[in-house]
């Protein structure tokens, strides 16, 4: 309204000096009463916009304005000419601003007002009552009553039309701006929770745009890889998933998915299973939905190598217990042999060998019996940190250990229920392991504690005996370290891969869990959980 109340007020402005300059036959005509509406329109512009920020009602406010436009609407009319003034157009703008900025009330209030201020103006000029000095155009012929009324009574109609009109759109207008207001509120609400969803769901998602380059990642994705958006924004997929692409795209084709190993940011290898599906536009050209398969993948081939060991243990016992009888006798007799026969060079060697293989074998079967026989009832309680020191005291005065700086710190009433014999075994293996792995040279520590440690998934923390016992030998490859528990499975030439399986099956037969840490060139660490002995019998 401010802006064309002074658009107007230039209109009058420049209209008066052109007449004044250009038209000589209006040179006698006096203007000066169009400056001064010029002048008191910019004037109160200008006091508008001061009052504009400190006034308390606008609305109210917005009503004054309107009075005074028309007041001067009217006082425009009456120096034009009054009956024979064209600027009657006036009211009318005066309305449709009303009827924008107070809908259709403000409207109708503007065409009662004008319609008032003008019939009053045009009974008074009409019947000579305003004084004629002031009017800067004047016809002397005196207009019939009848076009006088017809004229008023037009213009009455038209302004109540206007206001009508204008209201009725203003308030369309408001109400589809609210309509949008509320439905950009709406979206703006679906896309925030669709950017929460897609942030905290549980599987890793990131687009890829045509040229096969990372346009989001979101943060699951980070958590399995490692990597955040700034890492990866705008790289080829290629650089940090090499492969994934051109199978994804094979697989999305085939109606199935893939599962890969890759790396991650640290270089650690992870197992992924990934679908791509096709995007839309260029900048989402595919989506790529992947999730973390590593533990699952190790609980799989953990639960592969529990069940090829059952069978295997199975099938060792009978398989021992044939073989170990006609073993015994063939001992018995070549020593039997060697009593009774005087052997020398050759004969005697060879007799030595077939004793010292036979024993051999025999160590063989015994393995073959610990490993497929694990404990069955947990039924004695054993003083870990006791067995673990007696167990070290002897590994301490064997040759392995001799050149072996060794470390223990063991904490006192760690008690298990379990088969004493066997952990002894375990610890005893574990032992002489490191000192093979250190080649005779090197350290060995050995710690035990009782920790409250995470059991399988779904169930509730527990108190666990932990024993550590870690070495500083060559380590063991990560190809290998998958491996080290499958049966028969040995990196030394003289092993029969049997030890750290036979370690694996007690553990898991005592209901605990065993870890194994390894770096090459920098050693290895096992880690053994059991239950303490209120727990010992809850499955792990």
């Amino acid at each position: 309204m401010m802006i064309l109340r002074v658009v107007l007020a230039l209109a009058f402005l420049g209209i008066t000096a052109w007449f004044q300059v250009k038209e000589y036959s209006f040179a006698s005509l006096n203007f000066y009463p169009l400056y001064v509406i010029v002048a008191v329109v910019g004037l109160l512009t200008i006091v508008y916009a001061l009052l504009l920020n400190r006034v308390r009602s606008l609305s109210l406010f917005t009503y004054c304005q309107i009075t005074i436009d028309i007041a001067l609407a009217t006082v425009i009319v009456y120096i034009t000419g009054g009956t024979e003034s064209y600027l009657h157009a006036l009211y009318p703008l005066s309305v449709v601003g009303a009827a924008i900025l107070l809908n259709k009330s403000g409207g109708f209030y503007a065409a009662s007002v004008s319609s008032i201020a003008y019939g009053v103006l045009i009974d008074m000029d009409f019947y000579g009552m305003l004084p004629l000095k002031y009017k800067i155009i004047d016809n002397p012929a005196v207009p019939a009553w009848e076009d006088v009324f017809m004229t008023v009574s037009t213009n009455i109609l038209a302004f109540f039309t206007v206001a009508y009109l204008t209201g009725y759109l203003a308030e369309r207008t408001a109400k589809v701006e609210r309509e949008l207001e509320e439905k950009e509120i709406d979206y703006e609400k679906l896309e925030a929770l669709n950017r929460q969803i897609v942030g905290n769901i549980t599987s890793g998602i990131m687009t890829l745009d045509g040229k096969g380059r990372i346009t989001s990642f979101n943060r699951e994705a980070g958590v399995v890889t490692g990597y955040t958006l700034r890492d990866v924004y705008y790289r080829d997929v290629e650089e940090i998933f090499p492969g994934m692409h051109e199978k994804g795209k094979k697989a999305a084709l085939a109606g199935g998915r893939v599962e890969e190993r890759y790396k991650n940011k640290t270089g650690e290898e992870i197992y992924l299973g990934f679908t791509i599906s096709p995007g839309q536009g260029e900048e989402v050209d595919s989506i790529v939905i992947f999730q973390d398969l590593t533990r699952l993948k190790a609980m799989e081939e953990e639960l592969r190598r529990d069940e090829k060991l059952k069978a295997l243990g199975e099938l060792s016992v009978g398989i021992a217990h044939e073989i170990r009888n006609p073993l015994a006798s063939i001992s018995g007799s070549i020593q039997m042999l060697r009593e009774e026969v005087s052997l020398a060079g050759d004969s005697r060697k060879l007799m030595d060998i077939i004793l010292r293989e036979t024993e051999r074998l025999n160590q063989l079967i015994t393995d073959y019996l610990l490993f497929a026989k694990p404990a069955r009832e947990l039924k004695d309680t054993i003083e870990l940190g006791t067995l673990i020191n007696d167990t070290m005291d002897v590994f301490r005065n064997s040759p392995d250990a001799s050149n072996i700086a060794i470390e223990c710190h063991v904490d006192g009433g760690l008690r298990v229920l379990g088969d004493s014999r066997q952990l002894g075994q375990v610890f005893w293996n574990l032992f002489v392991n490191a000192a093979h792995a250190m080649q005779g040279r090197g350290a060995l520590t050995v710690s035990a504690a009782c920790v409250t440690a995470e059991p399988a998934r779904g169930r509730a923390p527990l108190d666990y005996v932990e024993v550590t016992v870690s070495d500083t030998g060559r380590g063991i490859a990560p190809e290998d370290l998958k491996r080290i528990f499958d049966p028969f499975f040995s990196t030394k030439d003289e092993g029969t891969g049997l030890g750290l399986s036979i370690v694996h099956r007690i553990i898991e037969s005592h209901n605990g869990r065993l870890e194994v840490r390894s770096k090459i060139g920098s050693g290895t660490s096992f880690r053994i959980l059991l239950p303490v002995e209120s727990r010992a019998l809850v499955k792990v």
